[in-house]
């Protein structure tokens, strides 16, 4: 994807009551020491590189002109404040920042902020607001955080065998240290009664593409066997194929080589995406797509066989979690998504080691900064729609808040689809 580069000097920043447009346009991937030294000085910043740099302005309803006007008084009360000798606490910026940036649409968005004159009664070094996170947690199926579900999904699938019948259960982890850590698989061959199969996938994130990339291991091995299991099982005994990415933390756009590439005859458009190529809040690129090849190694035409491809789904599938099964169903016809309406995070980010070559995406440096702003580089439009702040919305909503937290009830969906579905 081309990208401009914009190259500006940063200089000394004037600041008044009254918002104005910006008299100079950030490149926000900068790094380097800012002009600030109040709290009002410090929002009129973010605010502006927020309105230069956004991705989602067109389909962001929120009124910034208008948050700005709201609480730019506020912020210079606390100015006010701090100058008669009294202490701003972190909790009292926090309040401020929540309202006014604790509503936008970009679901990976961390605004991160310190306390510029920290107070004796601060408990924590920075505040950090994740709007998407407040819009999850309001909804009426939010039961609990990514992490202790997959602990309790994990716990789940290693006592599969007590309520399927299962040919093979597979378990392994692969470290991934470029997102931070390792992942997690458990492979699993259901047998049904009438002695078919279904090849069971689960991931704690996507990062299939890294684990096949490096030499061979536990992690690999199961991929391989998942796959293998796909596409060389005869027809009369393959019902179908089931993807889990309930609780699926994202990771690798190039996963979908293997979850989506597998099973194209010839190269595909599956996404658009477009980034911020100009300060104008309404200053996109044109939408580039982004198109997918046939997999080579593995390779079946389940769209031509008509085998079910079931994909598993919760509100903590986050990211390429949930881009996922956007794009299989967009592309492949038997696909059926199955559980909750997924977090929203759907627009790509840049990654960590590449430059920010255009006027969005990540800014900032806690440490020298006093401010980090981790928000999404690209907006991405899927099926011809942009999905940020929706999500995937499920085929057929299985809610595990209407079973006490069970996770067995949308397998089981996912396993009458195939019955139900399959070519017998």
């Amino acid at each position: 994807m081309k990208k401009h580069v914009f190259i500006l000097a940063l200089t000394a920043l004037i600041f008044s009551g009254c918002r104005k447009e910006a008299d100079y346009h950030p490149y926000i991937g900068e790094f380097g020491d800012l002009a600030y030294n109040s709290y009002s000085s410090q929002f009129d910043y973010l605010w502006k590189c927020m309105s230069t740099g956004y991705v989602f302005w067109d389909v962001d309803e929120t009124n910034w002109d208008a948050v700005y006007d709201e609480y730019m008084p506020k912020f210079q009360a606390l100015d006010a404040k701090h100058e008669a000798g009294q202490d701003v606490t972190l909790a009292e910026l926090e309040t401020l920042y929540k309202g006014a940036v604790g509503g936008l649409k970009d679901h990976h968005l961390a605004f991160r902020v310190k306390n510029l004159f920290p107070s004796p009664n601060d408990n924590a070094p920075y505040l950090t607001i994740r709007p998407g996170q407040i819009e999850v947690e309001s909804r009426d199926y939010y039961i609990e955080s990514i992490n202790d579900e997959q602990t309790k999904l994990i716990t789940f699938l290693n006592s599969i065998e007590s309520h399927y019948d299962i040919a093979v259960h597979e378990s392994a982890d692969g470290d991934v240290p470029e997102l931070g850590g390792s992942v997690t698989y458990h492979y699993c061959l259901i047998n049904l009664p009438d002695g078919r199969k279904i090849p069971y996938l689960w991931q704690s994130m996507a990062a299939i593409t890294p684990v096949m990339r490096t030499p061979i291991s536990p992690a690999s091995n199961l991929i391989d066997h998942w796959l293998t299991a796909i596409t060389e099982t005869p027809r009369e005994q393959l019902a179908g194929i089931i993807l889990d990415n309930r609780s699926n933390r994202g990771g690798y756009q190039d996963d979908l080589d293997y979850l989506v590439g597998t099973y194209l005859n010839e190269k595909t458009e599956i996404l658009k995406t477009r980034y911020k190529e100009g300060p104008g809040r309404l200053e996109h690129s044109v939408w580039t797509p982004y198109y997918l090849n046939p997999q080579t190694q593995y390779h079946r035409d389940i769209t031509a066989e008509r085998i079910p491809y079931v994909i598993l789904c919760d509100i903590n599938s986050v990211s390429m979690g949930e881009i996922e099964p956007l794009v299989i169903k967009a592309v492949l016809p038997t696909s059926y998504v199955i559980g909750e309406r997924t977090f929203g995070g759907t627009g790509p980010l840049q990654p960590a080691t590449s430059i920010n070559l255009n006027y969005g995406g990540p800014f900032g440096n806690i440490s020298t900064m006093h401010h980090y702003v981790y928000t999404s580089s690209f907006e991405a439009m899927i099926g011809g729609q942009v999905r940020e702040g929706i999500g995937c919305v499920p085929d057929q909503e299985v809610l595990r808040k209407n079973y006490n937290g069970d996770f067995k009830p949308q397998l089981d969906a996912a396993i009458e689809h195939i019955k139900n579905n399959a070519i017998h």
